[in-house]
């Protein structure tokens, strides 16, 4: 979790390290000491802690800089060196050696979280490489004759080289909930390495090579009788590589099965390694806010080495913590509740945690998050059928499920003229999923381990981590885990309540009984969300929508978004998109500090 940079000068000229020292200045926290630079000629980097670093590859003409968590550092130094292999193998120095090794096709030959940075002095090439993942985010920009890095956007900015304007497709694509092109960052001079890809950069030339995604994994045969063994196997392995070497481990807990899957894999290591595991859970004193102990506290009884430390989340609504839970400069995503996520890295870090697992991404894995489509999709009328006996016609979800992922996007009344205009050309009309894409189990389940949610989730826990001390881990999102779902029969990914039967099989004996045979489904929907935004945050709503920075710039009618506000709070509704509209004020107002 150590943020990084670095600038080359192709015309030769030195990179002096005052510059370095700029462009890390918002993350030093007015301590340079803690920052640490490298400056080789017409190359420099500069980064804080000790999990990036900076290596020479002796005799190749090569530095290395990066920040990365290699799960595969055995392997890779017996496949590099004769045994036995050399003392105080840093990963940095492990990846250099691959590419001295390998060159430019070394990703195939790594395995983990990696962002990394190679140039290559001799033949005066810049190598950029992200994870296949996106666990470990990666940005670019050129300005006069020099091509500058960093593992977040706004470091790019922040020396004044490069200019802070936004990128107003990227924002339009985010607040129509769109597809955005995956080399766009907010902002409209720099670019982002998209997960799975490799930038190559001489003087006169830049090349994108996507090396991996989901469309060209081979699907592995796994039998019906070996899915829920293989699954337990994958997911206890995938916790394994996140556990920290230093420090305690925690896990954000709540009374789902993807989470307390987590947790036991977790708690099952540790447990051997006489260690604790801090279960942090969110409780409530009112009827409609978020309490996730019921359940989870099923499981915390059952293991001795699992200590709870329940957060009250009352107090915490959306907005409670502005700005300090929404000044992120680089991007304006967040989840549904950025100040209890905030709370909870606070309390983490007062216990000595410096790895927070969570349970995200475990739907596309272990189950589906459009289950009725996807027995449909697999011809399976019968288990439909008996789906809809179990839950009632009333309950029945296929249409709204087939409406959510193949009907055009409804754009908001308070676009401008202007706004949808651009939106139009740019195609953000079109349906978030094909029908061809539909029209295949196979297709569908690429889609869902492909979507571009996943990566800007492991992007957002990135930056979170590197701002507040814990780096935030999340186990399912790992691809020998999205790997195996492409290899399994159709029955074992079988979506009849209680649904995610494989991952039930997989933790039986795991988890308490309660917990496996509970409803997949949330039993209870919180208002803590609207109690935010229809009252606690009235006062700070209206002040940003009332000198709109949306409104500056041409994509948001102002008085009329303002006006829908209000009249949404007479009818106690949210506007549509509202909390798209409100991250992105926060982050503009964020992103012009810079």
């Amino acid at each position: 979790m150590s943020p990084f940079c670095g600038v080359v000068d192709f015309a030769d000229a030195p990179v002096a390290p005052s510059l370095l020292r700029a462009m890390m200045q918002p993350l030093t926290r007015g301590d340079p000491s803690a920052l640490e630079t490298c400056t080789k000629g017409s190359f420099g980097a500069a980064w804080l802690g000790s999990g990036a670093s900076c290596e020479h590859t002796t005799g190749a003409g090569l530095t290395v800089v990066g920040d990365t968590r290699l799960d595969n550092r055995q392997q890779l130094a017996h496949e590099i060196f004769p045994e036995p292999s050399p003392t105080g193998l840093t990963d940095g120095k492990l990846l250099g050696a691959a590419y001295a090794r390998w060159g430019q096709r070394w990703h195939g030959h790594l395995s983990g979280a990696i962002a990394a940075v190679v140039w290559n002095e001799r033949e005066r090439t810049l190598v950029l490489l992200r994870d296949r993942m996106g666990e470990r985010g990666l940005y670019w920009s050129t300005t006069s004759g020099r091509f500058l890095f960093a593992s977040e956007a706004s470091l790019l900015v922040t020396a004044g080289r490069v200019g802070g304007e936004p990128n107003r497709l990227r924002l339009l694509a985010y607040l129509l909930g769109a597809a955005a092109e995956p080399t766009w960052s907010y902002f409209e001079r720099v670019q982002r390495v998209p997960e799975g890809s490799q930038v190559r950069v001489t003087a006169g030339r830049i090349e994108l090579d996507r090396y991996w995604d989901w469309t060209t994994v081979e699907a592995g045969g796994c039998g019906l009788g070996d899915a829920a063994p293989e699954l337990a196997q994958r997911l206890r392995a995938a916790v394994e590589r996140r556990l920290p070497l230093q420090g305690e481990t925690g896990v954000l807990l709540s009374s789902g099965l993807d989470s307390t899957s987590v947790a036991a894999a977790a708690a099952d290591t540790l447990q051997g390694r006489s260690r604790r595991l801090y279960a942090f859970t969110w409780t409530a004193q009112s009827g409609d806010g978020i309490d996730e102990t019921p359940l989870s506290r099923d499981f915390i009884r059952s293991r001795s080495n699992v200590v709870e430390h329940p957060l009250e989340a009352d107090a915490l609504w959306p907005l409670s913590r502005y700005p300090e839970a929404y000044a992120d400069p680089s991007d304006p995503e967040a989840n549904a509740f950025p100040d209890l996520l905030l709370a909870t890295l606070e309390a983490a870090r007062q216990q000595g945690v410096t790895v927070l697992m969570n349970g995200i991404g475990g739907d596309p894995v272990a189950g589906w998050l459009m289950p009725e489509l996807a027995l449909l999709l697999r011809g399976r009328l019968g288990a439909l059928a008996r789906r809809w006996r179990l839950s009632g016609l009333r309950h029945a979800r296929l249409l709204s499920e087939l409406r959510f992922l193949a009907q055009r996007p409804r754009w908001p009344d308070w676009m401008t003229p202007q706004a949808r205009r651009q939106a139009k050309e740019a195609g953000f009309d079109r349906p978030l999923v094909s029908w061809r894409t539909l029209s295949s189990a196979d297709r569908f389940r690429r889609a869902a381990l492909a979507s571009a949610a996943n990566a800007a989730a492991l992007e957002r826990f990135d930056r979170l981590s590197r701002r507040y001390g814990v780096r935030i881990a999340a186990p399912w999102h790992d691809p020998d885990l999205g790997s195996l779902v492409l290899g399994l029969p159709d029955r074992a990914l079988a979506a009849v309540p209680p649904a995610k039967q494989t991952l039930r099989a997989a933790m039986a004996g795991r988890l308490p009984a309660a917990i496996l045979q509970a409803p997949t489904e949330k039993s209870s929907r919180s208002g803590l969300r609207e109690r935010g935004l229809l009252g606690a945050a009235r006062q700070t709503i209206e002040a940003l929508l009332a000198d709109s920075r949306l409104a500056e710039i041409g994509l948001v009618d102002g008085p009329r978004l303002l006006t829908a506000y209000r009249e949404g709070l007479a009818r106690q509704a949210v506007v549509p998109r509202l909390w798209e509209v409100l991250t992105a004020e926060t982050w503009l107002l964020a992103s012009a500090r810079l």
